[in-house]
């Protein structure tokens, strides 16, 4: 069903699998081209095959070039997080809060996106003091390669074409993964801002 390395190596590692899970909220599931059953419609042949705590769903999309990688939220929101399953990966393991990357992002300004990233990246480390050690085993044995800019990688991804629409169930499009919050939103992020 599925024929990427990365996959397969993610998939034959528990190891692996439990990092993932633990410090990027990234949990593999059986792999299933049943998109109703995670209340989500779309017009390509999709695989699910991971979700996050909060029941969002990642899934690969595998009729368009290079299989990217979608992410559908719990809270109506969709879109193209990895042109390939792997770039999404990459992103994922150097900016373990993308999510809240997007969260604080003013509607998609990559701008928004670059002042929250310190913010965010004190954030996981106050969290995981260890991340790092764990962001460098999944690159080694995953054979992955760094990223310099992790915002624009994933910004571009969710703005480059195909753009691939999500729908509910009962028909409505999903809204964006960018959202309308910036940094001064955030009070506890407000007398820091320079």
């Amino acid at each position: 069903m599925i024929s990427n390395n990365i996959y397969k190596k993610i998939v034959s590692n528990a190891e692996i699998q439990n990092i993932l899970l633990e410090y990027f909220d990234f949990e593999m599931i059986k792999a299933s081209r049943n998109t109703k059953d995670y209340f989500f419609i779309i017009d390509y042949q999709a695989t699910v095959l991971a979700q996050d705590a909060s029941g969002g769903i990642f899934a690969l999309i595998e009729d368009i070039k290079d299989s990217p990688i979608i992410y559908v939220s719990s809270e109506g929101q969709a879109g193209k997080v990895g042109e390939r399953f792997e770039d999404f990966i990459i992103v994922m393991v150097t900016c373990p809060f993308w999510r809240d990357l997007l969260k604080f992002s003013g509607n998609g300004q990559v701008s928004e996106m670059r002042r929250a990233l310190p913010f965010l990246k004190d954030e996981i480390l106050e969290d995981f003091p260890n991340i790092e050690e764990y962001k460098n085993m999944i690159i080694s044995e995953l054979s992955l390669w760094t990223i310099s800019d992790p915002v624009q990688s994933l910004y571009n991804s969710i703005v480059s074409e195909p753009q691939i629409p999500v729908f509910s169930i009962e028909g409505d499009k999903f809204d964006s993964l960018f959202n309308s919050y910036v940094v001064t939103d955030n009070p506890h992020w407000r007398n820091k801002v320079q």
